[in-house]
């Protein structure tokens, strides 16, 4: 493998319908694996025609990795439906959020693969949608958030729709069952507010490739104009990491952004502390051990209150952020 080839570029490229020179193969499948874009490297690949210049092995693993996510989707999509029926025979419209979305849209045609499902519902539908998914045999998920049930092959999390500044949903109708659709820039800022502030990603100098994945495809598709996103964006903290995610679509992605996001110093440099520490994991452990204890700080403010509440707990987030434990699928 050369030198300037990392798996993260490799696994880019990949996803942009494009091969490398002499990829090392188990470094990205490896990282595909853990991004949970694996049946998406095999679509992408598939559908630019390169599959033959892939190995065979490597070929045959994302083929299967990818079936057995299509049968995964399928299942998921059931359980949806059956969820959204239930709903709608109440008087309940849903709106779907994150992956949810186009898995309704798509259903086994769709490459995303998918952790488990969010759904919403407004504060006054709340109790009766708690119902109903109980009628269904569901319960509540013993550690973590969600309800799930035995024969599922996902969990659903039922959570209180907020309205946000990108406008309302738009009702959408298929096979008979009705749903709400969030904007484009609403489901954008959806996966930057998660990742970039509350998960703190733009301190700690992480990424979430799927996420940054499905903002560059969500753009692709002409759902979100960057510059009316970023014009309703009045907090200069959120309006960095907002900037920030976008240099980085920008340079993996080639998303087109608005010009100011590829010159200011500070953007630049917090694009660089996330590629050089996702491509240098060894050399990058510093720089990302400095961002979490950056980010700590900003959070200090909780500090009192959680330990009064349960200070065994506390020690175990604490230790559990400097060591990089649960991050699941970020880089």
């Amino acid at each position: 493998m050369r030198q300037d080839v990392y798996p993260i570029d490799a696994l880019v490229a990949g996803l942009r319908g494009r091969l490398v020179a002499q990829p090392n193969w188990p470094a990205v499948i490896e990282l595909a694996n853990h991004a949970l874009l694996t049946p998406s490297l095999f679509a992408s690949l598939n559908e630019a025609g390169l599959l033959q210049h892939v190995p065979g092995d490597v070929r045959n693993y994302l083929q299967f990795i990818h079936d057995r996510n299509r049968e995964r989707n399928l299942l998921l999509r059931s359980q949806l439906d059956e969820a959204v029926a239930a709903f709608n025979s109440v008087g309940i419209v849903p709106i779907l959020l994150k992956g949810a979305v186009p898995l309704f849209l798509s259903g086994a045609a769709q490459n995303r693969m998918t952790s488990d499902l969010d759904v919403a519902v407004t504060a006054q539908d709340e109790a009766p949608a708690q119902t109903c998914l109980e009628e269904l045999g569901y319960v509540a998920v013993s550690s973590g958030r969600g309800m799930e049930r035995p024969q599922d092959v996902g969990v659903l999390e039922l959570r209180l729709y907020h309205p946000d500044d990108f406008g309302a949903p738009k009702l959408v109708k298929q096979n008979e069952l009705l749903v709400k659709i969030p904007s484009g820039s609403s489901r954008a800022w959806h996966w930057m507010a998660h990742d970039m502030l509350k998960e703190g990603d733009y301190w700690r100098g992480r990424m979430d490739l799927r996420h940054m994945y499905d903002l560059a495809q969500l753009s692709e598709d002409g759902q979100v104009d960057w510059t009316v996103f970023r014009a309703s964006l009045s907090d200069k903290s959120v309006g960095n990491a907002v900037d920030t995610q976008l240099l980085s679509l920008n340079r993996f992605f080639g998303t087109p952004v608005p010009a100011d996001c590829l010159e200011r110093p500070l953007l630049r440099f917090q694009h660089w502390r996330r590629s050089f520490a996702s491509r240098h994991p060894l050399l990058g452990a510093p720089l990302r051990l400095a961002g979490n204890l950056f980010w700590g700080a900003k959070r200090l403010s909780r500090v009192r209150e959680l330990a009064q509440a349960d200070p065994v707990h506390l020690v175990r987030r604490i230790a559990g952020v400097l060591c990089n434990e649960n991050i699941r699928s970020k880089i």
